[in-house]
């Protein structure tokens, strides 16, 4: 939404004497919705504006008028529209795009030529696919994409590795069904 009509609503707003809540009430939506649109941050939708047309008493030509061209409207919601992919991508590409691998290879090396680590090091490799799986269960904001069941791995070889107890160390495996249990549940309930 431009600013020219954001400011039009502020302005129709006031001039009927109603604060956002009571607004919001109104039209049955969440006074946060009606702080977006004031702030140009989003647009009513097609119900809302007639609601408000209605509401205002005025015709959605006056409610929606502005100074710019149908190509201009455009052009800068195209413009933000890119911004947000790209800053989307920014984001995200820094971690997807890092080099896991060779930073894994470089620790590994560098534990093994300076202090001999050879035998316990190598566990380093298998945190890669665990290190993308948490890069996109981040990314896509869902926990079924993280790799638990390698992730137990690790710990259970790490663990293993530096106390000896492989025997009681299995018990971390029954962690898995559960952890896919809770997620299940928790993908159901969304």
């Amino acid at each position: 939404m431009n600013i020219e009509i954001a400011n039009r609503l502020v302005m129709l707003r006031k001039k009927h004497n109603l604060s956002q809540e009571e607004l919001a009430n109104k039209l049955g939506i969440s006074r946060q919705a009606v702080s977006k649109w004031e702030r140009a941050e989003s647009s009513p939708d097609t119900d809302n504006l007639i609601c408000l047309a209605k509401l205002y008493n005025i015709s959605l030509d006056e409610l929606l008028q502005t100074d710019e061209t149908i190509d201009e409207i455009v052009q800068n919601e195209v413009k933000k529209d890119d911004e947000v992919i790209i800053k989307k991508e920014h984001n995200q590409s820094f971690w997807i795009l890092f080099p896991y691998p060779v930073f894994v290879t470089v620790v590994f090396l560098i534990l093994g030529l300076v202090w001999g680590l050879w035998y316990i090091s190598w566990i380093l490799f298998v945190t890669i696919p665990v290190y993308y799986s948490i890069v996109n269960a981040i990314h896509y904001k869902n926990l079924s994409y993280f790799n638990y069941p390698v992730f137990i791995v690790c710990i259970y070889l790490l663990l293993g590795f530096l106390t000896g107890l492989w025997g009681i160390m299995w018990i971390l495996f029954v962690t898995i069904p559960l952890y896919y249990g809770i997620i299940n549940a928790i993908n159901k309930s969304k």
